[in-house]
């Protein structure tokens, strides 16, 4: 008796492990969805934007073109989406050469982060080199944001030499360059105007 007993508590455990392991499948749901957010960005300006990047603040390049090969005509959007919360820097650049960025743009899971890019009512930043030596690092930023962002400067930039930075929406910005040697130097709170160039003179 004392053998058919324990093995009918044995058989009674068995069932309670099954039990327990059905009811933790169906509640558990499997692993939760990795956290993602999504960017809707609208063309408000009046010409076709052709290219748009997007990139995290703390990226020194701003990556792959998000619309090739396609474009967005004026009103027109597009949506990314899956983009890991945190912040990210945008890039319009219009049909016309123009371009417009967004930086500490903020990203947050299960949200979608909608952004106006325009091609109207921007300034522009002249960066002349007359240093004597050549720069590789040009970054342009909000005078309020937290990061510097992507280099600017598509080549390097010797003595001599100017870089425009066109599409700047109006407000107080920092700058900073980057030489082959040397430490950076940097020009803090300044003004952009728009439909007007601020000329950065680099010693």
């Amino acid at each position: 008796m004392a053998f058919l007993s324990k093995w009918r508590s044995l058989g009674q455990l068995v069932s309670a492990l099954l039990v327990v392991l059905l009811i933790s499948c169906a509640g558990g749901g499997g692993n939760p969805p990795p956290p993602e957010g999504n960017l809707r960005v609208f063309n408000d300006g009046n010409l076709t934007l052709r290219h748009l990047y997007v990139t995290p603040s703390t990226s020194s390049s701003w990556g792959v073109d998000q619309l090739a090969p396609s474009f967005l005509l004026p009103t027109e959007s597009i949506t990314l989406t899956r983009l890991y919360p945190g912040t990210y820097d945008v890039q319009a650049r219009f049909s016309d050469g123009s371009w417009d960025q967004v930086y500490d743009v903020r990203i947050q899971d299960r949200v979608t982060t909608i952004l106006s890019m325009m091609n109207t009512g921007n300034g522009a930043v002249a960066v002349f080199n007359n240093s004597g030596f050549t720069i590789n690092g040009i970054y342009l930023t909000p005078h309020s944001a937290t990061t510097w962002g992507p280099n600017q400067a598509d080549l390097p930039l010797i003595s001599g030499q100017t870089l425009t930075l066109t599409g700047v929406a109006p407000g107080t910005y920092d700058l900073r360059v980057v030489f082959l040697s040397g430490a950076p130097v940097d020009t803090l709170n300044f003004n952009v105007a728009s439909g007007a160039v601020t000329t950065i003179q680099v010693n």
